[in-house]
C-alpha cells in the first residue's frame, strides 16, 4: 500500500511540473510563428501564458478561457440548431398528418355517403347538400395549407 501512495505523489509532482512548463513563442526565418517549450537559442523568444495556439487563426494564442468560452458558444449554437431542426421535423409531421386527414375528409365528403353530426343535445344530425359543400370548400383550403 505504502508503495502506491508514493507512487500517486511521485505521479502527481510530475505533471503539476509539467503543467508549470513555460511556453515560448518567437517568429523563424521564414516568417512563421513557433511555439515551443524550450526558448529560441539565439534570439529572445517572449513566455506565453499557458495556453494553446488555434491553427485558425494563424499562430494566435488563446488562453484557456477562451478556449473555453468558444467551446461553450459552438456547443449552444450546436443545441440551438439541433432545437430548430426537431421543431422544423415536429412541425412537418403535423402538416402530413393535418394532409391525410384533410384527403380522407375529402374522399368521406366527395362520396356521397350520408355523414352524422351531433348537436349540442348529443342527438344525430345529418348534414345537407349545403353543409357538405361548404365543408368541401373548408377541407379543399385545409389541403392547399397543408399539402404541397
Amino acid at each position: 500500500m505504502p508503495i502506491r501512495l508514493m507512487l500517486a505523489v511521485l505521479l502527481s509532482f510530475s505533471l503539476f511540473s509539467v503543467a508549470q512548463a513555460e511556453v515560448y513563442k518567437w517568429k523563424d526565418a521564414q516568417g512563421r510563428t513557433v511555439i515551443s517549450d524550450t526558448p529560441q537559442p539565439d534570439k529572445k523568444a517572449t513566455a506565453v501564458p499557458s495556453a494553446t495556439p488555434d491553427p485558425a487563426d494563424d499562430g494566435v494564442v488563446k488562453t484557456l478561457d477562451d478556449q473555453e468560452l468558444e467551446f461553450k458558444k459552438r456547443q449552444e449554437e450546436r443545441e440551438a440548431a439541433e432545437k430548430k431542426q426537431n421543431e422544423e421535423a415536429a412541425a412537418a409531421t403535423r402538416k402530413a398528418e393535418a394532409c391525410e386527414r384533410s384527403r380522407r375528409n375529402l374522399s368521406m365528403l366527395e362520396s356521397g355517403t350520408r355523414i352524422a353530426q351531433s348537436n349540442e343535445k348529443g342527438e344525430r344530425e345529418y348534414i345537407d347538400d349545403q353543409q357538405r359543400q361548404a365543408e368541401i370548400s373548408r377541407v379543399r383550403r385545409n389541403m392547399q395549407e397543408n399539402c404541397n
